[in-house]
């Protein structure tokens, strides 16, 4: 995706001219959201310099219908994550205001000069935001299917064993406890693993707010 900048009227002219410039999989893009964060390669004064953030507007707030010059919907069904409606979005001339442009690190002035960034890797610093929190939603996810499955195994009884006796919990087979105990073992993993992750995030946003990068590569 492309984001050129047109001097004259002091828009950005955003374009996905292929197949594999369309956006795909972001959360939220498929039915609900309004306006999106997009990430195009900037093209200023004949030149491109990499990857920028813009706010993008892609439906009518009035109708949700998408805005002419955006093609946006909904991916379908996915292996998980089904709440969440990942979607597509693809862009052609579609023209934003100059100062749509997030512009806390690069800018792009009105004539079209472009300013630099104190470090290239600031670009990509807010693109780590939702991996950092990924393994901790994973562990929620994971936590609710096991506290259900394992209540369920502990409340239900089945197969007589000897006569007379009471039916076992299936909690008691150790083909249910195969089934079920790692995947609880799993949860807890990730769920600190996320705690770390989160910590880790929040530590080094620091770091770079104060300047200091070298961690961002890692973390990334």
């Amino acid at each position: 995706t492309t984001a050129t900048y047109d001097p004259k009227t002091q828009e950005f002219i955003l374009n996905s001219p292929t197949v594999t410039s369309i956006k795909w999989w972001p959360g939220g893009l498929g039915k609900t959201s309004n306006h999106a964060i997009v990430l195009a390669q900037l093209i200023t004064q004949g030149e491109c310099y990499g990857l920028h953030a813009f706010v993008v507007p892609i439906r009518e707030i009035g109708t949700h219908k998408p805005l002419p010059g955006i093609t946006v919907g909904d991916i379908g069904p996915k292996f998980g994550y089904e709440e969440m409606d990942n979607g597509y979005l693809k862009m052609d001339n579609y023209r934003i205001p100059r100062e749509n442009m997030l512009m806390k690190y690069a800018q792009v002035k009105p004539d079209g000069t472009y300013v630099k960034p104190l470090n290239n890797k600031l670009t990509y610093g807010t693109m780590v935001f939702v991996r950092s929190f990924l393994v901790g939603d994973a562990a929620r996810c994971l936590s609710k299917a096991c506290t259900i499955a394992i209540r369920y195994s502990a409340v239900r009884h089945q197969s007589e064993i000897k006569p007379g006796e009471p039916e076992p919990q299936i909690l008691d087979f150790q083909t249910q406890q195969y089934k079920l105990f790692p995947l609880l073992a799993t949860a807890y993993a990730f769920h600190f693993v996320g705690r770390y992750m989160k910590e880790t995030y929040l530590r080094i946003n620091e770091s770079i707010g104060q300047g200091d990068l070298s961690e961002l590569p890692e973390l990334h």
